[in-house]
């Protein structure tokens, strides 16, 4: 974490802390507690997500996931009889006063027994307050950050858990594939000359750090990061010039924001070097493709936790979201509709979901096998749902014909690499 982010995290934490005195007042006059919500009614789960912003595709998908996962529930009659309603709340551009404003709704609230986002600030900062609140918190996101913050003290984040593994594969993955590549003949590199462009959140320059430092182990020189500001950017002709300038054979844009991502390969596409591009994270988002269009076709993207399409499962889950919302789901709405689910098996697991000092460790017992994101259970000394082969699998994608299509590791495969249309 850079030190900008550690200030926003230590003033979010600060104010944060202010809310205690009367969220404890709260709790007093309520008669809540950490234990339970409130009588026997409906509970609550809250939802925080980016709904609006540069981000709101995200957001949006984040609520549609919970909220099938959340009808779905309560049509097989609640979780132990108890019928469950879903509270999503805006964190717009994820600013710590928008997140703590959201985290305040949420902490205040007896009803809430249970909290989720793929991702809701730049830190998560939150996992503090949800856990002096005593809230079950299940996060799909930022796993870096989660990490950074939990593992020096698991046990004081019982309810604390990320259904996102470990970033590490970020900065191993591609440089290792694309040695492969050149050693197989899929695609012989004609130079070790990377063009590497980041933006300034945590999520991004932490992937760049770890992507220039493995890429140089593998005789890469690497120019960059070329760090643009975190928000919109819809003028990328500076970097497009940089990247003729020195023509390389991997151009990298770690600008995970959809509409940022679109807008860069659509004014290289114009007039393009002979390199392959890699997006981070933002072709996964259905929009994308929209925003780009036929520009889309040739990138390369990965995602360390993504839909394992080639099960039943997840063919059934694609079947009902876009019967109920007219399209296929994004990335998060597997996410979000995972941690519900996953909650309510902890819920189903203690007896009674209103039990949140129970419900939140119960979440880290689980090993689930059968979920649409591959098997998921989590490390003890991280809270991070396990990597790999025995755990959430980390998939390489490219854009092809409008379409995302794994192209490895073979076991998750539904193609393979096609050279982009724009290299000769």
């Amino acid at each position: 974490m850079t030190l900008a982010s550690r200030t926003v995290r230590r003033a979010a934490v600060a104010t944060m802390a202010a809310f205690a005195v009367t969220l404890s007042a709260c709790s007093s006059l309520t008669g809540g507690s950490g234990g339970q919500g409130a009588g026997d009614g409906e509970l609550t789960l809250g939802l925080l997500a980016p709904l609006t912003g540069a981000a709101a595709a995200d957001g949006k998908a984040m609520q549609n996931g919970a909220e099938l996962a959340v009808d779905q529930l309560n049509a097989a009659g609640g979780v132990k009889g108890r019928k469950l309603t879903l509270q999503a709340i805006d964190v717009k551009d994820q600013t710590s006063a928008a997140v703590s404003s959201a985290v305040t709704t949420l902490t205040a609230d007896p009803n809430v027994v249970a909290a989720f986002t793929g991702y809701a600030s730049t830190t998560n900062f939150e996992i503090d307050s949800f856990a002096q609140a005593g809230i079950p918190y299940v996060l799909g996101g930022n796993s870096a950050q989660t990490q950074e913050i939990v593992a020096k003290a698991p046990d004081r984040y019982p309810g604390i858990w990320s259904i996102a593994p470990s970033y590490d594969g970020y900065s191993t993955n591609l440089p290792n594939q694309l040695e492969q590549w050149n050693t197989d003949g899929t695609f012989p590199l004609r130079n070790r000359k990377a063009y590497l462009i980041s933006s300034d959140n945590a999520y991004s320059n932490q992937i760049a750090g770890g992507l220039k430092t493995n890429l140089t182990a593998k005789g890469w020189q690497v120019t960059g990061p070329d760090t643009v500001p975190f928000g919109a950017v819809d003028d990328w002709t500076t970097q497009i010039n940089k990247i003729h300038a020195l023509d390389p054979a991997l151009v990298l844009n770690l600008d995970y924001q959809t509409a940022n991502a679109a807008k860069f390969l659509t004014q290289f596409r114009q007039n393009p070097t002979q390199s392959l591009v890699f997006e981070q994270y933002a072709p996964s988002v259905p929009e994308f493709v929209t925003l780009a269009g036929a520009s889309a076709d040739g990138v390369l993207f990965n995602l360390p936790i993504a839909p394992v399409t080639k099960t039943q499962v997840t063919q059934d889950m694609i079947a009902k979201y876009t019967q109920k919302y007219g399209s296929a789901p994004a990335n998060y709405a597997f996410i979000v509709y995972e941690a519900v689910r996953m909650w309510a098996q902890a819920a189903d697991k203690v007896g009674d979901p209103a039990q949140k000092d129970k419900v939140g460790p119960a979440i880290g017992t689980l090993d689930d096998q059968g979920t649409t994101l591959g098997r998921i259970r989590f490390d003890p000394a991280t809270h991070l749902a396990v990597s790999g082969d025995d755990g959430v699998p980390f998939i390489n994608y490219q854009i092809q014909g409008g379409k995302r299509v794994a192209i490895t590791p073979a076991n998750y495969a539904e193609g393979s690499f096609q050279k982009p249309a724009w290299i000769r």
